[in-house]
């Protein structure tokens, strides 16, 4: 068998590693629903959603008004002695009755700073809490879009490592025979030897690595996917519109991070409102009815009462001891911290954008040209072995060819699954990456 003729099956059985796909893969979008299933960074994420929205009426209990009713009862076992001091005489009385009462008070308040501007606070942290939220959804379809191209890189790593393992056995092969009958030298044969024990090597840290990626995404989605739908078709591009500052000027506009530290600032500047009113005078109308019955008394005699009030209630705080000044002086240095919080997240905004739209962009570029040099290290492997057959060449430089050409498709393979991955990094950046990004790059896999 000659060179030529092993080195083309090894190529073969590249690419057919590469296409071989079960009929009933799992995609992108199953992953994905899966992962909303089973993911329980997410399932913790709705559960903090329902937990935050309910500040918002909790603030605005805060400013209706409140009923209490209170209800008691008692028996009194009680004993009298009299002394008449002028006649000198003693007298005793036991008695034995029962008392009863019961009262319902509301409270409305007319006038409370704090109140107010817990209110306040409530309703922008449910605000807050929907901004949490969507980014919790952007964040799981990136994790499972991520998850998902992993575990296919891998499986193209361990398809280019097995071909290039059975190309370079090949070789191994033609050199000790070649050997043997004394038409190779013996350091061919360790060369050959050499690159074979390397690509077993590379075999057997991309089978290990592909274990790990597919941990990774049965964490995921808790239970084993099966064999996921390849990548079959690839649409280049610049990111559209491919303008870089239309993409900032739509991250600082709409992106869910910069929401969330803008809602805290705000949040923020209701606290210092909220411990400065400490200072303020606080006004309630207080409206009660209290009923009681008491069936005995010292006097030895009953009574039954009955009354309703309804009045205003002014107090007028003048001195905690220092602690309403000191929390001022803390939400105020809250607030200072909230404003550089926000300015830090919308540089970070914009550094992300610019980076993800420069990663789709010249990722675009890359694929073009990694596709070109695989057409010409194909071909450069195809002169080699030409000129080893015709002696010109050495066996040395048909294992360099080789490695060339598989290190070429690997890398080939990585960028075509970063550049998909970088256009869903590019719409998270911005927050506007939907299922509808997801639905786009599914179209790309399966089929033929």
């Amino acid at each position: 068998m000659s060179l030529q003729r092993l080195i083309a099956l090894g190529a073969a059985g590249l690419l057919a590693l590469s296409a071989a796909a079960p009929a009933a893969a799992g995609d992108l979008l199953a992953i994905y629903r899966l992962a909303q299933e089973h993911d329980p960074a997410w399932a913790a994420a709705r559960a903090a959603h329902r937990a935050d929205v309910e500040q918002g009426p909790q603030g605005r209990a805060l400013l209706l008004p409140s009923v209490i009713a209170g209800a008691s009862t008692s028996r009194v076992e009680q004993d009298t002695t009299r002394r008449d001091l002028v006649a000198g005489t003693t007298s005793s009385t036991d008695s034995r009755f029962d008392n009863t009462g019961y009262n319902v008070q509301l409270t409305q308040p007319l006038y409370r700073k704090q109140n107010l501007a817990a209110y306040q606070q409530g309703w922008i942290a449910v605000s807050r809490a929907d901004a949490e939220l969507a980014i919790a959804r952007q964040d799981l379809m990136l994790r499972a879009a991520r998850a998902y191209f992993d575990v296919l890189a891998a499986e193209d790593r361990l398809s280019f490592a097995r071909s290039e393992k059975a190309a370079i056995a090949g070789q191994l092969e033609l050199a000790e025979r070649n050997f043997a009958v004394g038409n190779a030298t013996i350091v061919d044969v360790h060369e050959a030897r050499a690159r074979y024990d390397l690509a077993n090597a590379e075999e057997v840290a991309a089978a290990n690595n592909l274990e790990v990626r597919r941990e990774a995404l049965l964490a995921l989605v808790r239970e084993p996917p099966g064999a996921l739908a390849p990548l079959r078709r690839l649409t280049l591009g610049a990111p559209e519109p491919p303008d870089m500052a239309q993409w900032v000027e739509a991250a600082e506009d709409q992106s869910p991070r910069l929401k969330i530290s803008e809602y805290g600032l705000e949040i923020a500047r209701e606290e210092i409102a909220r411990s400065r009113g400490g200072h303020y005078p606080t006004l309630d109308l207080i409206a009660s009815h209290n009923y009681s019955d008491q069936g005995g008394s010292a006097f030895g005699f009953a009574s039954e009462s009955t009354s309703n009030q309804v009045g205003v209630q002014l107090q007028l705080p003048l001195y905690a001891g220092g602690a309403t000044q000191s929390t001022v002086r803390e939400s105020v240095a809250r607030e200072d911290q909230a404003r550089q919080t926000l300015e830090q997240t919308r540089r970070d905004v914009v550094r992300q954008t610019r980076e993800f739209y420069l990663a789709v962009a010249s990722g675009a570029a890359q694929v073009q040209a990694l596709e070109q040099a695989r057409v010409s290290t194909k071909k450069a492997l195809e002169s080699t072995l030409l000129g080893y057959e015709t002696g010109v060449r050495t066996a040395v430089d048909v294992l360099n060819a080789q490695r060339d050409l598989f290190r070429t498709e690997r890398d080939l393979s990585q960028a075509r699954y970063d550049y998909l991955v970088n256009r869903l990094q590019l719409k998270y950046a911005v927050g506007s990456l939907s299922e509808t990004d997801l639905a786009d790059i599914n179209a790309l896999l399966g089929g033929e």
